[in-house]
């Protein structure tokens, strides 16, 4: 049962949890979106399909997003009641902090399941959506533009355009040369455009105004034919299917990477790969549970200094434990080292150090995990400051 405290608690963590999400995804699509209006722009593609990739990347910078939301929600939940004693009053009730954990835990359970629907099933579709989007632009299939002032090739024609109009619609003075098996014609017009058929691998390309001069190896010399309105068919290049989704380890389900982890009919590296990819899911999900113990020490300030040495440093830990675990997923995929004398390892690390610094505030009176943290700050700054005194007496 969910009690009035217990709503209190999480009405205090979801707001600074749904403003980390914001404005992490909203960081993370903003500086890949630059990148990908770039590689469009390069590849000649709709602006549009920039919207439909940042789309298809949302769910992984979503998964990236969560463990850091939750983990800055419950500090500065608990940095603010702590600060302006309520979490005295609270526990003067005798209400300790493990009964505080409890709501805290249904979260981390709430958004640990969001977090294994997005690992294990819709990052995988949607990486592969994206891969799909990136070939699909390098062959063309999604309709290039034309870049004005640069000769292009179209199937068996090169074209030339010096200006376009209405994105591509309209076209202003062009030179195409086509060549066929043993004819080639060579044409100039005032303006034109494309045109769909209904064969999807054949366009109509239609000119006003303009000249065109017909060379076959049958004639004794070329025509020439001036023209109000001229239709060309050109026939697109066929392009190839893109591949089967899970050919890499990242576009595989939880499911599919339980399997290939152990196929035997996959090379050692596919199977490495793939045991490396599901173990580190597996403790990027598990995480979600820990996080609780670890954030509630780290966001607990003393009201007198009202310091905040908690946040950097659990931010510190929690960075420095994510960048080691993708080393541990990389031995076990590079070096086939066991998931158990790795990931297990430094996730139990993770979780005892959580524990030991989440007893100490619980249990200890007066405990404080950092005190170590600020006596060696405190050690450092005093004589950094009289250094610096020094410096400005020396200067002035």
């Amino acid at each position: 049962m969910i009690t009035k405290l217990d709503r209190y608690i999480l009405r205090q963590v979801f707001t600074p949890l749904m403003m980390t999400l914001a404005v992490a995804a909203l960081l993370l699509l903003l500086e890949k979106m630059l990148r990908l209006f770039d590689f469009v722009v390069n590849q000649g593609g709709p602006v549009e399909v920039v919207f439909e990739m940042l789309a298809n990347l949302t769910p992984h910078y979503l998964g990236l997003a969560l463990p850091i939301g939750l983990f800055l929600g419950i500090i500065i939940a608990f940095r603010k009641i702590s600060l302006s004693s309520e979490l005295d009053a609270i526990t003067s009730s005798g209400i300790g902090l493990l009964r505080l954990v409890r709501p805290l835990m249904m979260l981390a359970v709430l958004l640990m399941s969001v977090n294994i629907a997005l690992t294990g099933w819709i990052q995988p579709h949607s990486r592969y959506a994206y891969s799909d989007l990136v070939f699909n632009l390098r062959s063309g299939a999604l309709g290039a533009s034309i870049k004005v002032g640069e000769f292009v090739e179209i199937g068996s024609m090169t074209l030339r355009i010096e200006e376009s109009r209405n994105a591509g619609a309209e076209l202003f003075g062009i030179f195409l040369e086509k060549n066929n098996a043993d004819q080639t014609i060579i044409a100039t017009a005032e303006r034109g455009g494309f045109f769909a058929t209904s064969n999807e691998n054949t366009i109509i390309l239609r000119l006003f105004n303009g000249v065109l001069v017909d060379m076959n190896e049958k004639q004794n010399k070329p025509r020439v034919l001036n023209f109000q309105q001229q239709d060309l068919a050109i026939k697109l290049p066929s392009a190839e299917p893109f591949r089967m989704r899970g050919g890499a380890e990242l576009e595989q389900t939880l499911p599919e990477l339980w399997m290939n982890s152990g196929d035997t009919t996959l090379s050692e590296e596919d199977r490495n790969s793939s045991r490396g990819n599901l173990h580190w899911r597996l403790m990027h999900n598990l995480t979600f549970l820990i996080l609780p113990f670890l954030a509630i020490p780290m966001g607990i300030s003393n009201k007198r200094t009202g310091k905040g040495s908690g946040v950097v440093i659990g931010l510190a830990l929690l960075i420095i434990y994510n960048e080691v675990m993708e080393g541990m997923e990389t031995a076990i995929s590079s070096a086939g080292m066991s998931p158990f004398l790795t990931v297990w390892v430094l996730f139990s690390a993770f979780a005892l150090l959580s524990i030991v610094l989440f007893r100490i505030s619980a249990y200890k009176v007066g405990g404080d995990p950092l005190l170590w943290v600020d006596k060696a700050w405190q050690a450092v700054k005093t004589p950094l400051a009289k250094g610096m005194k020094k410096i400005m007496r020396i200067r002035g």
